[in-house]
This record gives structure tokens, C-alpha cells and sequence, in this order.
């Protein structure tokens, strides 16, 4: 995937210099601001809470009267919220003595919110038409697909009435303590860190209205919509169990992690409103 996303950004940087080393009438420099709804796209995931907004400025060529193209710069800030419901789970692991057995959590309540921003290469394909007979009125419709590198992210995690124990099939026993151990309860827990995110890759749509002001100048009206294209990955369980630590329980966060950089795949819907002028 590494791969492709930099054949990806040496396409688009070479598409940017044959766009901007030929001369046509008709070229336009777009300044857009957007904001709407944000959601996770992974798994069965489901936000509670989600948005984004940010603005751009793109530089768009045109290849007829309908059709443009159209690269430049998107920079964008998010809220997530994540919210749990009495959630828990169970799986194989290792004590601390070389034992195995069935390491179980549970929970009363589970939040994380999620906050960063990032910076995007989009390049959009646009088609535009008269709308009503009008001279000055168009419709316009865009898709595409943008490169997108996010900041690290900041998460506050709010764990409500956490509680472990270690289950050991081979003497039939089900250990509540010690805490030392990992097992036990553990009550209220909060947690705030950052941490580095995986690019993404994004298939990018909108659809709505041009209304021209003269003189080179338009102003558009629509709604937009971006879902990221890359895999998601499988996430870790909610509660790591580490007997080498002095801390022998983790809560993880919901987003996967692969290597060293977390996977927030993301889509978002809203409203976009451009301004436009010729050169």
C-alpha cells in the first residue's frame, strides 16, 4: 500500500506541472470552506458524534465548456466520539509464571474522543451544464480522489467500572486478584495520549450549484461527500493484558493499530461553499 500511495503523489505532482504549464483561458482559482457530519468507516464501528470542517484552495483547468480538472491543497480539523455500552471480551494469553489461560474484561461504559487535524491533495474531475436556461446559473457534479496526511491525534479515553480476572481451564478456577497480577477491579480509568495515524486515501464526490458574478467571478453551492478507500485492518482487543509490566492491563484505543501508526479511517458528508475567480 506504501507503494501505491506514492506512485499515487508522483502522478499527482506531475499532473499538477502539466496543468500549470499550459496556457488556456478560461482557468480558475477556487477557495472553498466545508463543514459537516464525520464518521468512522472500519468494521461495525459506529460514532456517536462526528465532524469535520476546513477550507481549500484548488486550481482548476479547463478542458471544454462542461469539463475541468481541477488539484490543490485541502487542510481540515476532526471531532470523533466513540461511545460503549457495557462492553467486554476474552481471549488466550500468558501469566507472568509461563501459565496459560482465558484473560476476561468488562466494563460498565466505554468513551474515546478523538481530535486532530490534516492536510489532503485533492485532484476532482468536474462536469458543469446550464440549469434552467440560464446563462448565469450552472449545475455542476465532481468526483475524485485525494491523498490525505493526518497530525497525530489526541484521545480521551473515560473507562467506567473496569474489572479483570484470569480464568485457568486446567484447575478450574477463576481468579479475581490480585491487581499486581492483572486481575481485580479496577474502578473508574482515563486515559490521554497522542499517537502518529496511517495516511489515507479518499474517493471524493460532490454535487450542486455555480452562480456566475461576472467579470470571471462565481460563487457554488453544494454538498460533498469523502469516504477513504485504504483497509481498515482488525483492531486490538479493548484491554491488553502485559504480565511484564508493572501496569499489567492496557485499555487500547478503537482505532486498529499496525507497526507504530493507528488506521482512522474516516467518511464524511456536508456542505461546501466556493468562491471562483478567472485569470
Amino acid at each position: 500500500m506504501n507503494k501505491i500511495s506514492n506512485n499515487i503523489l508522483g502522478l499527482t505532482v506531475l499532473a499538477l506541472f502539466a496543468l500549470t504549464t499550459v496556457p488556456v483561458m478560461g482557468q480558475e482559482l477556487e477557495f472553498s470552506g466545508f463543514g459537516g457530519f464525520s464518521g468512522l468507516s472500519q468494521g461495525n464501528t459506529k460514532l456517536s458524534q462526528g465532524n469535520s470542517f476546513g477550507f481549500s484552495i484548488l486550481y482548476m483547468h479547463p478542458l471544454n465548456d462542461h469539463w475541468k480538472v481541477g488539484l490543490g491543497g485541502e487542510f481540515g480539523l476532526y471531532k470523533l466520539k466513540q461511545e460503549l455500552s457495557n462492553p467486554s471480551g476474552s481471549y488466550s494469553s500468558v501469566d507472568g509464571e509461563g501459565d496459560a489461560f482465558d484473560f476476561r474484561y468488562k466494563m460498565s461504559g466505554y468513551t474515546e474522543d478523538l481530535e486532530g487535524n490534516y492536510f489532503s491533495i485533492p485532484l476532482k474531475v468536474q462536469y458543469e451544464s446550464s440549469a434552467f436556461g440560464s446563462s448565469d446559473l450552472r449545475f455542476y457534479a465532481s468526483a475524485g480522489i485525494k491523498y490525505q496526511l493526518y497530525s497525530k491525534v489526541k484521545s480521551v479515553q473515560l473507562i467506567e467500572s473496569l474489572s479483570t480476572s484470569g480464568y485457568y481451564e486446567q484447575w478450574d478456577v477463576e481468579l479475581h486478584n490480585p491487581l499486581s497480577a492483572g486481575f481485580g477491579d479496577y474502578g473508574n480509568q482515563s486515559f490521554d495520549q497522542k499517537f502518529k495515524l496511517d495516511d489515507g486515501l479518499f474517493v471524493l464526490g460532490e454535487l450542486g450549484v455555480k452562480y456566475s458574478l461576472g467579470k470571471g467571478q462565481s460563487v457554488y453551492l453544494g454538498v460533498y461527500g469523502d469516504y477513504d478507500l485504504k483497509s481498515s485492518g482488525r483492531g486490538e482487543a479493548m484491554v491488553s493484558y502485559l504480565p511484564e509490566s508493572k501496569t499489567p492491563v492496557s485499555v487500547n484505543s478503537v482505532l486498529p493499530l499496525e507497526g507504530d501508526k493507528y488506521k482512522l479511517r474516516m467518511f464524511s458528508l456536508g456542505v461546501k461553499l466556493k468562491y471562483s475567480f478567472g485569470f
